[in-house]
Formats: structure tokens, C-alpha cells, sequence
């Protein structure tokens, strides 16, 4: 009896939106959907993100290329301060910031899911995500971890993956193609 392929995408949106950012490459997500369900059988692709309403429209447009999207409130961190050795006054060194850890909701969902789907795609290169990584391995689950960009990738990440990993910076020619 033929059974159908459900793969499931678990996307660090964070992650790959400040590896590319950092990079200044743009990366088509409309594209990289169509490669996932193409090359991957992605039937669900989740998308986790901090939500900051200025960028509801950014939200639709993902919901509209078929992404689910999952959301998280950010926390502001506070800026970093230090005194200046030579007049003692007390300056800024790094600015507030909004931060937002979809980490945990990556890995709930993953586990979560795990009857629902036949293989998982993690794309992130945290290395908070090893566990995860090697659990999916365990359970034969894991069909592949796609990092944003191989600098910067996290060796636990690379290790858990026992060469199931490919770059997704090194995919942006082949993504044109969708």
C-alpha cells in the first residue's frame, strides 16, 4: 500500500532573516517554499517568528505563499551600559533591542507533530536545536537541516546532523528555478 510523503518544515524565521540580512542577499521565500514542497515534500512549512504588527503585512504575504505562521511577543532587552575610565560618565554601548526565542516553540511543535508527519526539515543554524536534532535521527524523523548560511552555522548543529545538512546560501541559484 502506497503511503503519502507529509513532510513538515520547522523554519527559525528569526534566524534566517538576520543570516540574510547580515549576508544583504534577498532570499525569495515564495521560492523557497516551492523548493521545500518540490525537493521535500513539505505539505505544512511552519514559520516562527516574533510578531511586531509593523510587519503584519510581511506576516500576510508568508500566509499567502502557503506558510504557516507561528508567532511569539518579543521582549525588549535592555540596552548595555558602562562608565567611561577617563571622565566617569555612564554611556550606552549597545542599544534596546526586541528579542524574541521561538527556540522551545520549535522543538514543542516538532514533538508535538511527530505522528502527524513522515520526516522533519529544520532550517536554522542554532545550535540550541542539536537535541532536537539527534532525537528526530533516533526516531528515523528527520529528513533534513537546512542552515541559513555554513559561516556561522553552529558545530553542534553540523554534528547532529550526521551529514543531513545542507546551506541554504548555496541553494539561491537552484530556488531561482521555482
Amino acid at each position: 500500500m502506497y503511503t503519502q510523503i507529509k513532510n513538515f518544515a520547522f523554519i527559525d524565521g528569526n534566524n534566517l532573516r538576520l543570516t540574510f540580512q547580515e549576508l544583504n542577499i534577498y532570499l525569495p521565500l515564495d521560492k523557497l517554499l516551492l523548493y521545500l514542497q518540490k525537493k521535500h515534500n513539505v505539505t505544512t512549512a511552519y514559520y516562527f517568528i516574533g510578531h511586531i504588527p509593523a510587519l503584519q503585512n510581511h506576516y500576510d504575504e508568508l500566509t499567502s505563499f502557503g506558510y504557516t505562521m507561528k508567532h511569539r511577543t518579543p521582549s525588549r532587552q535592555d540596552g548595555k551600559w558602562d562608565t567611561c575610565p577617563k571622565c566617569g560618565h555612564y554611556y550606552e554601548i549597545q542599544k534596546r533591542k526586541l528579542k524574541c526565542d521561538c527556540d522551545a516553540d520549535i522543538v514543542l511543535q516538532a514533538m508535538d507533530d511527530i505522528g502527524d508527519y513522515t520526516r522533519a526539515i529544520i532550517i536554522s543554524s542554532d545550535g540550541d536545536f542539536d537535541n532536537l536534532v539527534t532525537r528526530l535521527i533516533q526516531l528515523d524523523k528527520l529528513d533534513m537541516v537546512i542552515a541559513p548560511c555554513k559561516r556561522g552555522c553552529s558545530a553542534l548543529l553540523v554534528k547532529a546532523a550526521r551529514g543531513r545538512i545542507t546551506f541554504l546560501d548555496e541553494l539561491l541559484d537552484e530556488l531561482k528555478k521555482f
